[in-house]
């Protein structure tokens, strides 16, 4: 893990994240999954900007292969939810897009959507919390957490103009997220149609 540049770090710490969080979210979450989502969840948000820093720093290396480990359990304990699919449409018309990278581009809007939606607001204070805003009470603190850790680890200004991207390729990102992983949509906590997604990646595009 040593060798792992530290752009590749955060943004597969970032992936790491969001497996947990859209568990979290997701119409599936039960017992076990959310005890251990949030456990991963406090662990990247404690450690990741600590091994983007220092790649070296074995006690934070440490941290965030638990993290991500767990990841593995908790997808396979609830279904994760069309932030993936969303992100993997994205890879697929761009290669040179790193998978974390992508997802960290439109996580902010695709949180928000469900924020705004007040489908789990509850879940979203709890996140908000183990992430570290101990007196958190609204939704929109999680949004502030996820910002704050994006900014702690130097990923806070990724555009995707320059992975190539257009904005008038909503559709196509949106069509294609839902025929490649059309199955985690129905995951998410309140129905997302194909505009609903053309909004997200307009909102996110820079």
């Amino acid at each position: 893990m040593k060798t792992v540049p530290s752009k590749y770090t955060a943004y597969q710490g970032f992936d790491v994240l969001f497996h947990n969080t859209e568990v979290m979210i997701s119409t599936g979450l039960n017992l076990l999954s959310e005890a251990i989502a949030l456990s991963a969840i406090e662990n990247v948000a404690a450690y990741l900007s600590r091994a983007v820093r220092d790649g070296s720093d074995m006690e934070a290396r440490e941290h965030i292969a638990y993290a991500s480990t767990v990841a593995g359990i908790t997808m396979n304990l609830t279904l994760t939810t069309a932030e993936h699919s969303m992100e993997h449409s994205m890879s697929a018309y761009h290669h040179n897009l790193p998978h974390g990278a992508g997802l960290i581009m439109i996580s902010k809007e695709f949180y928000q959507f469900f924020v705004d939606k007040h489908v789990c607001d509850e879940r979203f204070i709890k996140m908000a919390k183990t992430m570290g805003i101990k007196n958190a009470d609204k939704p929109e603190d999680f949004i502030t957490a996820l910002v704050e850790l994006q900014k702690a680890c130097g990923v806070d200004n990724l555009k995707m103009s320059e992975y190539g991207f257009e904005k008038d390729e909503a559709m196509t990102l949106a069509r294609g997220a839902r025929s490649m992983q059309g199955l985690l949509y129905t995951s998410n906590p309140c129905e997302m149609t194909d505009e609903d997604v053309v909004g997200i990646f307009e909102k996110s595009y820079h």
